[in-house]
């Protein structure tokens, strides 16, 4: 059956994914000219400790909008001042403030994005975005990098209360699209969450590898890039 319809997860597919790590280096600069004998490289250990710590306590809840979108990213960098010393209780959100405009600064989109989204669209393909994430944060991505009208749905998990590889969300999508599983094809760059998820909810599944990794599901097709897509149609 031929494809009607094409799902893009967004981080990672449609928006580099490669700037977090210097944002969080340039935020703990930042908040260590702030509070003095606060060591750059040791606040930097202590938000990835954080993280790796707090995420699988609170990961699926922040993404299926069952946290507020802000008390997650704020809550880890609290955590992560107090490990080096700064229990102010307005330095979390003022070091959460500098962390969103820092990234918003360095969202970008890869090369071949805009152009892909065009010829879909020339084709009379609808589109879609799919993304794991809080309403909020993944709305201004979306916003920032221009492409906010850009699809004909755009599917949250935050707002609909379930994330990918969960075929529920899958469902929303097609059914935003008026396409069926096997209309439509998803591509992204997560194997869990966009290949096998994709694949069971009974999509053609599409994988971006941009960087040689380790295949560890069965995608239906493999791509180096979006434009690979356009082969696939």
């Amino acid at each position: 059956m031929p494809i009607r319809a094409v799902c893009f997860d967004l981080d990672g597919t449609l928006l580099r994914d490669d700037h977090g790590e210097e944002v969080i280096r340039r935020v703990a600069v930042r908040l260590a000219e702030r509070h003095p004998g606060v060591e750059p490289d040791a606040l930097l250990a202590a938000n990835a400790r954080v993280w790796a710590e707090y995420w699988p306590e609170v990961g699926e809840a922040w993404m299926s909008g069952r946290l507020p979108g802000d008390d997650v990213p704020r809550e880890v960098w609290r955590r992560a001042l107090a490990e080096v010393g700064v229990t102010d209780p307005d330095a979390a959100q003022a070091a959460h403030a500098l962390h969103v405009e820092m990234e918003r600064d360095a969202f970008a989109l890869y090369p071949e994005t805009l152009s892909v989204l065009a010829q879909l669209r020339e084709r009379g393909i609808r589109t879609a975005v799919i993304t794991n994430g809080p309403s909020g944060l993944q709305r201004a991505k979306l916003a920032a990098v221009g492409i906010a009208d850009a699809f004909d749905a755009v599917v949250v998990s935050g707002e609909v209360g379930v994330a990918k590889p969960d075929p529920g969300i899958f469902a929303v999508a097609l059914d935003a699209l008026g396409a069926s599983a096997e209309e439509a094809l998803h591509i992204g760059d997560n194997q869990i969450a966009d290949v096998a998820g994709a694949r069971d909810a009974g999509l053609t599944a599409v994988w971006v590898d941009r960087v040689g990794a380790e295949r560890t599901e069965e995608a239906h097709a493999v791509v180096t890039d979006l434009n690979g897509l356009l082969a696939l149609l």
